[in-house]
């Protein structure tokens, strides 16, 4: 993988005492150089993980009018289900190869509620399981980006406590071949602080060394691929890196292909202004713009066609 070193790091780890500062150094590190790196030790099973995926198939082979049942207009996609070839990348005219279900957090202040499946039965006890688990991983890696920076461990997960942050549930089909000139999804930066990826079940994801080389990324069996994203590059000034990345299309058209990303958010009122000492450790001055997060979000939700 040339230009890109992506390390590995151990979710029970961060909880010794004798190991935390040498995965703290590592997340860093990891987050300015490439954007991405990979976790072990996450308590999520690999039954659990295959199950999740037994009950998003089974949705999405639903009938195309029991889908559009659950779509919710008035989320913005932030709940419920989102058709084939709605969303597409920034700066792309060309829309994604996919469809995909999305959950928040329950009791949302921002938000309608969840929007639930009945076909499948036990849909919302398995990807809401999934969403509860993942948003407890996802604080965890929070507090040691943030005590890279020489913040407080509470720092950054504080700013996510109580956050719109969203599981996507995505289905990218067999691909017609009139349709191969368009791919299974673009070329693009993540807008969110961080996300974490469970494997697919499929290849084709791709990130985007920075010397502009396309490298296929996977991790393997119950590992957890996590990658910084705009709004903490936003928060950083740039200190750590949203790495273009895009999902390609197989050489076996007939393959379908689930994933399930979790997007982790800050609350809408959080100021995303770049930090000062970000600032100092990197350009000397504020590169990226001050606004709140809620901002930067309806402004990126109408890019991808969403907003």
């Amino acid at each position: 993988m040339a230009g890109i070193s992506i390390p590995t790091i151990s979710l029970e780890s961060l909880d010794t005492a004798a190991h935390r500062a040498e995965s703290v150094r590592t997340v860093g590190q990891a987050l300015e150089q490439s954007g991405f790196f990979i976790v072990t030790d996450h308590g999520i099973s690999a039954d659990q993980i295959a199950d999740c995926y037994r009950v998003a198939k089974a949705f999405f082979m639903l009938p195309e009018e029991a889908k559009h049942s659950y779509h919710q207009p008035e989320s913005n996609g932030q709940r419920g289900f989102t058709e084939f070839g709605r969303e597409h990348a920034k700066d792309s005219a060309q829309p994604d190869l996919k469809e995909f279900y999305q959950i928040g957090r329950e009791n949302s202040d921002t938000l309608p509620p969840n929007v639930w499946p009945s076909d499948p039965p036990e849909f919302r006890e398995m990807i809401g399981g999934l969403y509860r688990q993942l948003e407890g991983i996802g604080m965890a890696l929070l507090g040691a980006c943030g005590e890279h920076l020489g913040l407080a461990p509470e720092f950054l997960p504080r700013l996510a406590n109580g956050s719109d942050s969203i599981l996507r549930v995505i289905h990218y089909p067999p691909i017609e071949p009139s349709a191969a000139s368009a791919t299974r999804s673009a070329a693009h930066q993540d807008i969110n602080f961080i996300t974490l990826l469970i494997q697919a079940t499929e290849g084709g994801l791709e990130l985007q060394s920075p010397e502009g080389e396309w490298v296929a990324i996977e991790a393997e069996p119950n590992q957890l691929i996590v990658d910084s994203c705009d709004m903490l590059a936003n928060l950083t000034n740039g200190q750590f890196r949203s790495t273009m990345h895009r999902v390609v299309n197989p050489p076996d058209l007939a393959k379908r292909r689930l994933s399930m990303p979790f997007f982790m958010h800050p609350t809408r009122d959080t100021d995303l202004t770049p930090l000062p000492a970000c600032i100092e450790r990197t350009s000397g001055q504020a590169d990226y713009p001050s606004w709140t997060a809620g901002e930067f979000l309806a402004k990126r939700l109408a890019e991808i066609g969403l907003g």
